[in-house]
């Protein structure tokens, strides 16, 4: 198998040159998937949150890519066999002259852009970051405007969360404007997704109507609110909150989105239950229809998971008011629906979802999409576990 070698890049007066010969080696699986349905058949095990992580850790070290990293960090970050990969992160993010290369050519996979990795180092910091990230963070928001494309909305999120644990003022500069008005549109954009998503849950409460692809732009999907997109900006606006950069009117309007984003989560769990109905009476395998479900599902229970329970710190919510409860109770929903996704008994009868088959197939090469659907969300959803379990967690 050959050796993948992960080049992170500067710029100089030489132009653009490796600041690490290698950030990783990794070994790369390209072996072709050959037959309709190459998956093995699952074997779940009983203690799948304590067997996990260490396949989510050996199946991100062979990936070899910057993204999968930057998301085994947010799952995992005091595991032990991750501390040179934190310290060559930190490393990259203090120097002003690095630059991550997108990872997909297309722009689509907006995940892997680089301000995820920018983010991820702020993360690390903990609740004091290294002066020297904070000074990047207010470099890049001056070269940041409201997003033209969808696209981009993954990296705006990302930089958001950076500035918000980084304590920045919103008058910080951003391109043309300041981070208080940044954050201003953000909150615009996803009341706007709201009033395209909502009239769908009124009509519709049981979750049996066809809903937008997540792919197709803000203007049928409802302006990223299918995607990870939406999530991804809902949390960064709850960690701009927690640092006292949102307004009073603000904060009212953040909270009434954590609600409806809660009532949306509740409804796309119906969608993704009778989606498999559909599909399993379609005659499509029944294996392949559990597989698929679990792949969206847990997209939804890990961002759902994260936000709620550090929603539950929003200082304009009260201990004993509605909104505290809602998101407790909320997040208790999304914790005992994980339970019941990796339950033995199965998805259906004899068809438990079994993740680690996803992440160790040789039949699945690590840039496949499913591979990156099963290794990113199952990160997203122990991120949410752990936060769940302590919300202050970093």
């Amino acid at each position: 198998m050959p050796m993948a070698t992960v080049f992170l890049k500067s710029r100089s007066s030489y132009g653009r040159r490796s600041i690490f010969s290698a950030w990783l080696l990794g070994l790369l699986c390209l072996v072709a998937c050959t037959s309709a349905d190459p998956l093995p058949s699952p074997v779940v095990t009983e203690n799948w949150k304590e067997q996990t992580p260490a396949q989510l850790i050996r199946s991100g070290i062979e990936a070899g890519d910057p993204w999968a990293l930057a998301h085994l960090h947010l799952a995992l970050p005091q595991s032990a066999e991750l501390s040179d990969q934190r310290q060559q992160l930190h490393e990259l993010m203090i120097n002003p002259n690095s630059v991550i290369e997108i990872h997909g050519a297309d722009g689509h996979r907006g995940e892997q852009h680089p301000h995820l990795l920018l983010r991820t180092a702020v993360v690390l910091s903990g609740p004091t970051p290294d002066p020297k990230l904070v000074a990047r963070v207010k470099s890049e928001l001056a070269k940041t405007e409201t997003p033209s494309t969808w696209q981009q909305v993954n990296d705006l999120a990302w930089l958001l969360d950076a500035a918000a644990r980084c304590d920045l003022d919103p008058s910080t500069p951003t391109q043309g404007a300041d981070l208080g008005i940044l954050i201003e549109r953000v909150l615009a954009d996803l009341e706007r997704a709201d009033a395209t998503i909502l009239p769908i849950l009124q009509e519709d409460p049981m979750g049996e109507v066809q809903r937008p692809g997540g792919l197709k732009g803000p203007e049928v999907a409802g302006c990223w609110a299918y995607t990870c997109s939406g999530a991804h900006l809902l949390g960064a606006l709850v960690e701009c909150d927690l640092a006292g950069q949102l307004n009073d009117s603000q904060r009212v309007r953040l909270i009434e989105l954590l609600q409806q984003y809660g009532a949306r989560l509740d409804w796309e769990l119906k969608f993704r239950k009778a989606e498999l109905s559909r599909a399993v009476s379609s005659g499509i395998s029944p294996r392949r229809a559990v597989r698929e479900y679990g792949l969206a599902t847990t997209k939804l229970l890990g961002h759902g998971l994260e936000i709620m329970s550090r929603a539950t710190l929003l200082e304009a919510v009260p201990e004993d008011s509605p909104a505290k409860s809602y998101f407790e109770d909320e997040a208790r929903m999304l914790n005992a629906e994980i339970d019941s996704l990796f339950s033995r008994k199965g998805v259906l009868p004899g068809q438990p979802y079994d993740p680690l088959a996803l992440l160790s197939s040789v039949a699945l090469a690590h840039d496949s999409l499913v591979w990156e659907r099963a290794f990113g969300d199952l990160c997203h959803l122990f991120r949410g576990l752990r936060l769940h379990e302590d919300p202050k967690s970093f």
